[in-house]
């Protein structure tokens, strides 16, 4: 996987993360499609028999075909994988090359880099705190993964509390009672699998304290209210009963338990660096203050990363009123080189998953959910074997397509789960800021003697005294999980040496600007040259009737 700028750089080249996840992904398309052709064959003698529920079968196979289908879709469309031109995201909106303002989001980075500090959300509610009382770095990842992981320890306490209240809710219970509690029980425990575990990086946890409460509740006086409610109707003896519930409920949790232990090996271990480098000076000179900017743009230019353009955030450029005597101005400019990817980014196999510390849960979490599928290929089938018979439809085998329904349902959250940290890329990049603030005056300046020198220069000088330059470099360390997710600040450290070297490269472009105008191209020298010896011509002519024989003179001496 590489960038498609420029080839002949291998910073822009690092390994597909995607590709170990894709052999979990072929895997699982492998047994469902396996499984669908088989329920698919088994299925055809149940056609003839006219009933539209001895079709069953038959739609659970397409269903095995269109999920299998899916996986290897998935699995096929990142076989291949390329950063486009502006990826990664920037860290918040861009400037066009030749645009003044400052983007949304371009305040936040300066604030970063003028206090030295990165900034974190700090978590609400106690089962948040809970939450990062137990995983204390968890406050250093993304926004994103961290409401991915907040509804997944909620989904976990929920599953835990109606996994507690089903085991107490078997105490005496009747096999009326039973019935009703195990279809409810399987329903709840479904219903946290089917959640969406990614809602965006400005979505908010569904569960919270009180939705936890409602939920003890409905847990606790279930099993007492549902028989009063039921009023001694009867279910079918078909439907998933208390131990099919509590089997799901219990896979549930260990898949919970696999993305958290891959979750941490994501994190950090340690607090990150977050340390800034800034360099502040003044500097007087005798020109526009805009000089000292286009040298700036010119120096961030030569240094661009493999020839790819910085990202511009901010850009304020410095005005000087020329009908004013005096007045103040202020400019600045904020980029950030192009990310590249970290070096130590190392090419994965499939063996070699299981041993990498930041991979191998999430390798586990998906051999887990590839165990689910093979548990719910296996039932489907049987299923599908048994459920129509010479003497007609077998009930006795729908717990197997409930099974094999709630273990699909758990081997889909697995690799949901998982996919949100496979796709995990790790970038460096340097933030630029430099500001400068001052003061001016404009002044009238004459260059030569009036009363000896035919050639005088005139300008119009703009004074600074003083000015203030700051400069701010840093080298950032950031993260996406996803190509076309925000990125996130991970930690930066201060260059200080770049910075002094940036700071003292503008002071002495600024300090040697010239105030006097004289001539510079080779067509100048010329033509003075020719000025001169006209001068001389006519201080040496004694009358009117001989200059021009004399400045004609002067003219073919010159050429």
């Amino acid at each position: 996987m590489s960038y498609i700028y420029n080839s002949t750089d291998d910073r822009l080249d690092f390994p597909n993360p995607y590709r170990i996840e894709n052999f979990f992904y072929f895997g699982a398309a492998g047994l469902l499609v396996i499984g669908a052709l088989i329920a698919l064959t088994t299925a055809r003698g149940s056609l003839g028999s006219g009933s539209a529920v001895a079709m069953t079968p038959l739609i659970f196979g397409v269903g095995l075909l269109v999920k299998g289908l899916a996986f290897a879709a998935r699995a096929m469309s990142r076989l291949r994988f390329f950063f486009g031109r502006g990826q990664p995201l920037s860290l918040t909106k861009e400037l066009a090359p030749d645009q003044v303002g400052s983007a949304d989001g371009a305040n936040s980075i300066k604030d970063l880099l003028r206090h030295s500090s990165l900034s974190f959300p700090e978590p609400q509610g106690p089962l948040n705190g809970t939450l990062y009382s137990l995983i204390p770095n968890l406050i250093y990842a993304p926004h994103r993964i961290q409401l991915v992981a907040q509804r997944q320890f909620q989904n976990a306490l929920a599953i835990g509390v109606s996994l507690l209240s089903l085991l107490v809710s078997m105490i005496g219970a009747s096999s009326q009672t039973a019935t009703w509690l195990g279809a409810f029980y399987f329903s709840l425990a479904l219903f946290f699998l089917l959640k969406p575990l990614d809602i965006g990086a400005y979505g908010q946890a569904s569960l919270g304290f009180k939705g936890l409460v409602a939920l003890i509740l409905v847990a606790i006086l279930g099993p007492v209210l549902i028989p009063l409610l039921a009023r001694d109707s009867m279910l079918p003896d078909w439907l998933p009963g208390i131990g099919q519930a509590g089997i799901l409920m219990l896979v549930t949790e260990g898949a919970i338990g696999l993305f958290f232990l891959a979750l941490i090996k994501q994190t950090r271990c340690s607090a990150p660096e977050a340390t800034m480098a800034m360099t502040q000076g003044t500097l007087t000179m005798n020109s526009h203050p805009k000089q000292v900017q286009d040298e700036l743009e010119r120096r961030m230019q030569d240094q661009w990363v493999a020839s790819l353009p910085n990202r511009r955030y901010a850009r304020a450029v410095p005005e000087v009123n020329l009908n004013r005597q005096s007045g103040s101005f202020i400019g600045d400019l904020l980029e950030e080189t192009q990310p590249v990817p970290r070096t130590e980014m190392k090419h994965l196999t499939l063996a070699s998953c299981y041993s990498e510390p930041r991979y191998q849960w999430l390798g586990w979490l998906n051999t887990y959910g590839i165990a689910a599928i093979l548990v719910a290929v296996v039932a489907l089938i049987a299923f599908s074997v048994m459920f129509y018979t010479q003497k007609g439809l077998n009930l006795d085998v729908v717990a197997g397509a409930t099974l094999g329904i709630s273990m699909i349902i758990v081997g889909d959250f697995c690799f949901r789960a998982a996919g949100i940290l496979w796709g995990r890329f790790d970038f460096v990049s340097k933030l630029i800021w430099v500001e400068m603030k001052g003061n001016y005056q404009a002044a009238q300046m004459d260059f030569g003697n009036q009363f000896t020198d035919r050639i005088k220069t005139q300008k119009q000088v703009i004074n600074v005294e003083s000015m203030t330059l700051r400069v701010w470099i840093a080298e950032v360390e950031s993260v996406t999980f996803g190509k076309d997710m925000p990125r996130a600040i991970l930690g930066m450290r201060g260059l200080k040496d770049e910075a002094e070297a940036l700071h003292q490269h503008l002071h002495n472009f600024g300090a040697q600007q010239s105030m006097v105008i004289a001539p510079t191209s080779s067509v100048d020298v010329q033509r003075a040259q020719a000025l001169s010896f006209m001068n001389q011509a006519g201080g040496a002519a004694s009358g009117a009737a001989a200059l021009p024989g004399a400045i004609a003179q002067a003219i073919t001496s010159a050429n």
